[in-house]
């Protein structure tokens, strides 16, 4: 562990989805965050394409792709996150 790069991760997570069309009935309230104990780290994010931000309900979307990826880690004892470094 003490050779590790500070980009890996301990688990990554990704998913994607396409649709030929696609209509919400009720507006998605989605939130995500990594989360773990002791001293964990990650990242969350989307890439889309044909989906506005927000989506609208009853509208027909064509040709849609979703992609996700959330990854996490564990800092060992003692190392100091990106944020401890920023302000150091």
């Amino acid at each position: 562990m003490g050779d590790r790069k500070r980009t890996e991760y301990d688990v990554e997570i990704s998913a994607s989805a396409t649709a030929d069309e696609l209509v919400f009935h009720e507006a998605p309230e989605v939130v995500s965050r990594p989360w773990g104990e002791p001293n964990q780290e990650g990242a969350a994010g989307s890439d889309r394409s044909g989906l506005p931000r927000p989506v609208m309900t009853g509208v027909v979307y064509e040709d849609i792709r979703a992609d996700y990826r959330l990854a996490s880690r564990i800092r060992p004892p003692g190392e100091r996150s990106e944020d401890d470094a920023d302000e150091g």
